[in-house]
């Protein structure tokens, strides 16, 4: 791409050029909807825009939020906040509640929504909290027995 005005040519309209901006986007699922502002490379002959990688990255928690809240689920923030406090980490939390030891991980970063199941649960221990510490000493015997 060519520069013009110090910015690349648009790959769309070919007339105007890309520059790094944050604007309001709006992102519709299942009948709701919401606005994130976005970072991105955009025209502003055409108003196209190319997101990169990094682009999406930024607003990925929050967009995987919004979609958790229209299926009723946990978003990322609060997976984390409730494994938290049960008081383990990623690797054990995937190791003892499914999905391998990189899964918690990709949860809370929104790169992968959890299973329905997690998010059921983690709800649950989050409105009854007395039930933590069975779920802490069910941690432990699990942890116990995997190191024989």
């Amino acid at each position: 791409m060519s520069s013009i005005n110090g910015g690349s040519a648009c790959p769309f309209c070919e007339t105007g050029h890309l520059v790094a901006d944050i604007r309001e986007q709006e992102y519709q699922y299942m009948g709701y909807s919401t606005t994130i502002k976005q970072p991105g490379l955009y025209c502003f002959d055409c108003n196209e825009a190319i997101l990169e990688p990094e682009h999406l990255k930024a607003t990925r928690i929050e967009l995987q939020a919004f979609r958790a809240q229209a299926e009723g689920l946990l978003g990322p923030l609060e997976i984390r906040r409730i494994r938290k406090l049960i008081g383990i980490n990623q690797k054990v939390a995937g190791l003892f509640f499914g999905g391998g030891k990189n899964a918690f991980s990709r949860y809370e970063q929104g790169e992968l929504s959890p299973p329905k199941a997690i998010s059921v649960l983690f709800d649950l221990l989050d409105r009854h909290r007395e039930l933590i510490d069975d779920i802490q000493e069910k941690v432990k015997v699990t942890q116990s027995c995997s190191l024989r």
